[in-house]
């Protein structure tokens, strides 16, 4: 018998120590083939429904076989939430778990676990940790381009004094802007063992845990950074585990994409020296050549950076919000203005007493020098197998990006290549059944595959109800204005409970001002942070939250407080999204069809995503309302209909919808 298949029998270790243990054989099949794939070193994706119990199921062979091999397992996911929630409620089951197991004689590895607990770490990256070095100087040296800010870095200057890690994540209180990046630590003003704070530093001290644990709780971002940077922001991992892995393309083109903005580089400048009179510079002296020099430089690279930007506005219409760039720019003489800048400041650093601001402007050139060679990759026309496009933010501020088009490669060189074993899982890696697509977009090829269904019961737990009297989602006012009716008379049926789904900003807003927003609590996303929508979403059992982008995956929500979900319209990409337009163009120069082959699996999967916010555990009951009647039409509704979790039940009746929630009218 396998170990780890040992923990999650019925009468196994997790039935004792676990009062709300179910044994789901899912999950011990889960388990079974991960630790297969350690003990081989081969490689497996696993799709493991809602309610499997994922992370035990890798957490638990994760531990026995780091602990056996003396070897460290990196379990990285796609957001800080699921990272906290791994290190907060997954790990102090798990090592119970392994320090209560009295019957290991069962362990086909033949050891004898010790009571000590599984070395276990969550790793940021460097950004996320203050540092007290520079939080101290710019207290201390009145550093500010506001009081605001002094206030702030005052505050959190105490609140530092007394946090156990230093997250500024962790920090209770809103930051203004930019602050953040001035007194985190950073490679480039980093002292290390010269710093007066270096034996209480929490990045080191952070370090010093990640060294001393054999599960490393990571994000995709802080992985390919690591592995980008030869292997040296975290230690050495010999396995890798990716949560949470239909992100992992996203994640990888962030990491592989380049970008310049006109409001980093306006900050930067300003960091330096401000329009204001403030800035480093304060620090040089007011009749100083080196301050009059870094002044004239910053004043020149401002110019430029107003110029270059402002010739970009034109090639995007009034009221885009992106356009692709195919053409060169004309953006080196931004380039060699950030270039001069940084020059010069390598310049004089060296002759500065004071080390701390010696650091600072270290660090300023830098990143100068960085976005320099950024500007330089949009001098040239845009290459095959990547896109060019600049993007205006909804407060008017422009940015320039690229991306790749394709990662599957970058990902089997950069990641999997870099481990004995690379484990892949989420709740929604496949199409209608199939690996197919994922498999394609992030290069599985010599992955071993496994589909491991839901626990649940959805044919009891759960309804599927179309409203196919709508307009199609193409007329947008027709369909907006309906959507607001059909949704009130939901809403009434389900008596609050819901969450509302858009696939963009604008038809959100467009419906949610059509509603009649009476009886109930309407909650808007935009009104105020993600994380206060959801507690005053999951108090009020009967709210009702409007939605898009973020909540379409990630966000737990169990019992009543969600018991209806509705799906505004099938969540098909931003068709003016340049990286989309890009890869449909790449697709159909090869003979194939851009929508079978991209667009329909990239929205089954974010509509399976979407479908799995409403069923959180075996108690929970819901509804989905799908308004876009296109999910019964046409050749391509099936895809969406056969990637439903098994028995769930589809109605077009709005008496079947009325029937379903008369229990919880009762």
């Amino acid at each position: 018998m396998n170990s780890a298949e040992h923990y999650f029998l019925p009468d196994g270790p997790l039935s004792r120590i676990h009062p709300g243990f179910e044994h789901r054989p899912q999950q011990l099949e889960m388990a079974r083939l991960v630790e297969q794939a350690l003990v081989s070193d081969s490689r497996l994706a696993v799709e493991a429904g809602t309610g499997v119990g994922k992370s035990l199921a890798y957490l638990v062979p994760a531990a026995l076989w780091a602990r056996k091999n003396g070897k460290r397992v990196a379990v990285s996911t796609y957001t800080r939430l699921l990272q906290s929630q791994l290190i907060s409620q997954d790990v102090p089951l798990l090592q119970n778990l392994l320090s209560s197991d009295s019957d290991i004689r069962h362990s086909s590895f033949g050891i004898r676990h010790s009571a000590a607990p599984v070395g276990a770490a969550v790793a940021f990256g460097q950004e996320n940790y203050i540092c007290k070095f520079r939080l101290s100087n710019q207290v201390a040296r009145g550093l500010f381009d506001t009081t605001s800010e002094a206030r702030a870095a005052d505050r959190l200057f105490k609140w530092a004094d007394k946090s156990e890690h230093g997250v500024i994540l962790d920090y209770p209180y809103p930051l203004p802007s930019g602050l953040a990046s001035r007194i985190c630590r950073d490679l480039a003003t980093c002292r290390r063992e010269k710093c007066p704070f270096r034996k209480s530093c929490f990045y080191f001290r952070a370090r010093d845990s990640w060294d001393h644990s054999s599960i490393l709780i990571v994000n995709h971002a802080l992985l390919f950074s690591h592995l980008a940077a030869d292997a040296r922001l975290l230690p050495e991992c010999d396995a890798v585990i990716l949560d949470e892995a239909h992100r992992i393309e996203d994640a990888a083109v962030k990491h592989f994409g380049n970008q310049a903005s006109e409001h980093t580089l306006a900050l930067l400048l300003d960091r330096l020296s401000s329009s204001r009179g403030g800035g480093l510079v304060q620090a040089l002296g007011p009749r100083s050549s080196a301050r009059r020099s870094i002044q004239t430089e910053a004043s020149a690279a401002r110019v430029e950076l107003d110029r270059f930007f402002r010739a970009i506005e034109p090639l995007l219409a009034r009221d885009a919000q992106r356009s692709r760039i195919r053409d060169p720019l004309d953006s080196g003489s931004l380039a060699e203005a950030l270039s001069r800048l940084a020059k010069a400041l390598e310049e004089i650093v060296h002759d500065l007493d004071d080390e701390a601001v010696s650091a600072e402007m270290t660090g300023v050139a830098f990143r100068l020098s960085w976005s320099a060679r950024a500007l330089e990759a949009f001098r040239e026309p845009e290459p095959d197998g990547e896109v060019h496009w600049a993007e205006r933010s909804s407060q008017g501020r422009l940015s320039l990006l690229a991306a790749p088009l394709e990662v599957a490669g970058l990902l089997r060189g950069a990641v999997y290549e870099n481990f004995s074993s690379t484990i892949l899982t989420s709740a929604t890696l496949t199409v209608a059944g199939s690996f197919n697509f994922v498999s394609t977009r992030l290069g599985l090829e010599d992955f071993k595959t496994a589909a491991l269904d839901s626990p649940f019961d959805y044919q009891k737990q759960s309804l599927l109800y179309v409203s196919d009297h709508l307009p199609p989602p193409t007329q947008k006012d027709a369909f907006n204005r309906a959507a607001a009716e059909t949704i009130a008379g939901i809403i009434k049926t389900s008596m609050g409970r819901a969450l509302v789904l858009f696939t963009s900003y604008d038809s959100m807003n467009s419906v949610f001002g059509l509603m009649p927003q009476t009886g109930y609590n309407y909650l808007l996303q935009g009104d105020t942070s993600v994380a206060r929508l959801l507690d005053e979403f999951r108090e009020d059992r009967h709210s009702v939250l409007f939605a898009t982008q973020s909540f379409w995956q990630g966000i737990d929500v169990p019992g009543e407080a969600l018991s209806c979900l509705v799906i505004c319209r099938l969540p098909f990409e931003v068709p003016d999204d340049p990286r989309l337009t890009a890869i449909a163009e790449k697709i159909k120069a090869e003979g194939a069809s851009p929508f079978t082959q991209y667009q329909l699996p990239t929205a089954v999967l974010r509509f399976r995503q979407g479908f799995g916010r409403l069923i959180r555990s075996t108690t929970d009951r819901g509804v989905v309302c799908v308004l876009d009647k296109r999910i019964l039409a046409g050749n391509y509704g099936g895809s969406f209909l056969k990637s439903l979790p098994n028995g769930v039940r589809v109605t077009t009746k709005l008496t079947d919808l009325e029937r379903f929630f008369a229990p919880f009218c009762e």
